[in-house]
This record gives structure tokens, C-alpha cells and sequence, in this order.
């Protein structure tokens, strides 16, 4: 059984490849956050997939309803969502630029759903 990876996935459908190409304001929420989230989540399980980052960020924006509930959800709640760890955030190995970049569009994005 292969997993859905994004590094098999065609150059152009990529979040973060879509993201230096288009810029972020042309980004989905669940691209930008694939290209904050930068993996996935694995399994340890014989024959069940894990979730790419793209499908992980669609399962946490559909956990937290949307850009908003993530800002708003506490470092516990999100700690405790599958695929989210402390572990995961001390690794990201993202490009500064990119993870900056793609973080400040869903601020931007929260702010204008906010208001």
C-alpha cells in the first residue's frame, strides 16, 4: 500500500512550489497551512496510510473550523489534534521565507474573518 506523498505529486500541484509560483494570496487555507505544517502524518500501522500535509491541514481545518478556530485554539487543544506535535514543531526544517510568507497570508486571512 503507497501513501499519497507530496513529493510524488506533479511540480505544479505541490503547496509550496504553488506557493513560490503563484504567491500566497492565490493559495487555498489547507495549501498554506500544508506549506507551514511541512509534513504529514505517518502511521505505524501495516497497511494504513498516514496523511500528507495537504491532507492533514484539511483535516485540521475542518477540526478547528477554519483559519479562525486554529488562531484561536490553545497550544494544548492544538497539541492534542492527530498529527500535531511538539517533536514535529522543533524539526521543521521549512525554508524561513516560505514559512514566513505563507504564515502571514493566513494571519491576514484570519483578520479579515475575524473582522
Amino acid at each position: 500500500m503507497k501513501s499519497d506523498r507530496i513529493k510524488n505529486w506533479p511540480k505544479e500541484e505541490r503547496p509550496r512550489e504553488k506557493l513560490l509560483a503563484e504567491g500566497a494570496e492565490h493559495q487555498t487555507d489547507a495549501n498554506l497551512l500544508a506549506v507551514i505544517l511541512r509534513v504529514g502524518r505517518g502511521t505505524f500501522k501495516k497497511g494504513e496510510l498516514g496523511k500528507n500535509a495537504q491532507a492533514l491541514a484539511r483535516v485540521l481545518l475542518k477540526n478547528f473550523g477554519g483559519i479562525k478556530g486554529l488562531d484561536r485554539a490553545t497550544i494544548q487543544e492544538l497539541l492534542q489534534a492527530p498529527g500535531l506535535s511538539a517533536a514535529s514543531v522543533e524539526s521543521c526544517r521549512l525554508s524561513p521565507a516560505i514559512s514566513v510568507c505563507a504564515s502571514w497570508e493566513s494571519a491576514g486571512r484570519s483578520l479579515l474573518r475575524f473582522s
